[in-house]
């Protein structure tokens, strides 16, 4: 364990009562399992907690089922770490977040230094029917989700954590209809995410209006969320949910995409630059464009020309 993260990471409010009976399920389970229970056709799941960077595989964190095929999904409930996808760019997993991959594959994750550790729960399914099923809508879903702690999909999720965790079913019949019911729900929630992008894209095109607008001063999320009738926390939460992104991220690609755009087709100073698209200063401009584009404004700027 590392010096700076000995102890686990608190969860945010909508996600620490699940955190504290998922914890309070794995400190009183003694262990014993039925003897119908069989992961094969039932499925594994549990609570766990990295504070050690050197876990890099998401297939390690659930215990060795990359040896087995299964479908593993990953609920974030405190603390963060980064996803990789097989050529993707990593993505950042914070509580609420759902990994949905097939496993083994070539997905990667890790926990970077600066994050204060990850806690999450799990389920690995390798239910022959079941887990070809899921493996199909994983491929159209995508591996990452924004679930709410109080959602159909969130509370199905943890019922098979907790049953994975206390064994708690009656028979192997029980636990497989518990498969099958958060496999429709699964199913059920991922359609309608899908059904409902005309509406997200709208939400974002208002959003990206009002960000345009206001430049060159950079609009707060309170000013956003109130344009739309809602609380600042509403707000976020509502965006985050539609779009995968926060208010604040959002506004800061926007910001950056006029910057970008600017250094291509202008020889404008950075100073400039910077006050034009709603940065503190040149310092700000260079700091957040680099976190976006991978390069300062000025090596960016020659390599377009």
């Amino acid at each position: 364990m590392e010096g700076s993260r000995h102890r686990a990471p608190l969860p945010p409010r909508e996600w620490t009562s699940a955190l504290r009976r998922l914890t309070e399920l794995t400190r009183a389970s003694k262990g014993s399992t039925p003897s119908w229970w069989k992961p094969a056709t039932t499925f594994c799941g549990g609570l766990e907690t990295r504070l050690d960077s050197n876990c890099d595989s998401f297939d390690e964190a659930i215990r060795g089922q990359s040896k087995r095929s299964s479908v593993c999904l990953q609920l974030t409930l405190a603390g963060w770490g980064y996803f990789q996808g097989d050529r993707d760019e990593p993505r950042k997993v914070s509580p609420g977040t759902l990994i949905f991959v097939r496993a083994p594959s070539q997905h990667h994750f890790y926990l970077p230094k600066e994050s204060p550790g990850w806690t999450f729960a799990w389920i690995a399914i390798r239910h022959p029917y079941l887990k070809a099923r899921l493996a199909k809508r994983a491929a159209i879903a995508g591996p990452l989700l924004e679930i709410a702690s109080d959602g159909v999909l969130g509370t199905s999720l943890l019922r098979l954590v907790s049953g994975a965790i206390e064994k708690d079913f009656r028979d192997h019949l029980e636990a497989e209809m518990m498969l099958v019911e958060f496999a429709l729900t699964l199913e059920r929630w991922t359609q309608q995410a899908r059904d409902s992008v005309p509406q997200d894209q709208r939400l974002i095109d208002e959003v990206r209006s009002h960000i345009v607008a206001k430049l060159p001063e950079a609009i707060e999320v309170r000013s956003l969320a109130a344009e739309f009738g809602m609380s600042r926390s509403h707000f976020s939460h509502f965006f985050r949910k539609r779009t995968g992104m926060t208010p604040a991220r959002f506004s800061a690609e926007i910001r950056v995409q006029k910057a970008t755009n600017m250094l291509i087709e202008t020889s404008v100073p950075l100073k400039a630059i910077a006050a034009a698209c709603g940065f503190a200063n040149a310092n700000h401009f260079c700091k957040v464009f680099r976190r976006f584009r991978q390069l300062s404004p000025a090596n960016f700027r020659q390599l377009c020309r």
